[in-house]
């Protein structure tokens, strides 16, 4: 479902809106949203242009090409975020992914959809990157609308700071289940569901 707020927006254009203002942020949003390893890039850059002069969001400056209104919030967040957010829900039959970026100009949530077409939305992330994937976890988990087992899986990244990882699952028989850290250090414990997301928030803080 989605409200006014929302817009979709294809790899090519993401790509595009990043080229605008190539920045050590840029690079790092690019990356952390999967699109560094996307092959031919200029080329999905260009078409990215293109569409987003056709919809309104970019338009000629004399030589270059300047993102504006809703491309312009959207650049401007991407190209100077300091802090991410990546989040993934998975169970047996179905994974959704989710990446937060955070800067001076606001916060933006970007649902990835396979094909190619994501839904970007602001968010408010003033109580911090942490509370607000405890918050995505605790409404997915607790829902638990697509069956059980679910686990909620996520990492906060920050400019200069050692990017933090969590794992909170819940089983069938409501075993919960949670994992720090990750690859050789990964610690994992059983949990109380009372106590579970505290546990979780701490283990992101």
């Amino acid at each position: 479902m989605t409200d006014e707020s929302d817009l979709l927006l294809t790899d090519h254009e993401l790509l595009a809106l990043l080229a605008m203002n190539p920045t050590e942020a840029s690079t790092a949003t690019r990356d952390l949203f999967r699109l560094g390893a996307v092959a031919h890039q200029e080329i999905l850059e260009r078409a990215g242009i293109t569409t987003l002069l056709a919809r309104g969001m970019a338009e000629p400056d004399g030589d270059d090409i300047v993102p504006v209104d809703r491309g312009a919030l959207i650049a401007a967040v991407l190209t100077t975020a300091t802090a991410w957010l990546e989040v993934a829900f998975v169970t047996p039959s179905a994974e959704h992914v989710m990446f937060v970026a955070a800067s001076e100009h606001g916060s933006l949530l970007l649902s990835l959809n396979r094909l190619g077409a994501h839904q970007v939305r602001p968010v408010d992330t003033a109580e911090g990157l942490a509370h607000l994937g405890v918050l995505l976890s605790r409404a997915y988990l607790e829902d638990a609308g697509e069956g059980l087992p679910a686990a909620a899986m996520v990492t906060r990244h920050a400019v200069s700071e050692t990017s933090r990882t969590a794992h909170l699952k819940r089983g069938e028989t409501e075993l919960w289940t949670l994992q720090t850290g990750h690859g050789a250090s990964a610690r994992t414990s059983t949990v109380a569901a009372a106590d579970a997301f505290d546990l979780f928030s701490a283990a992101l803080a």
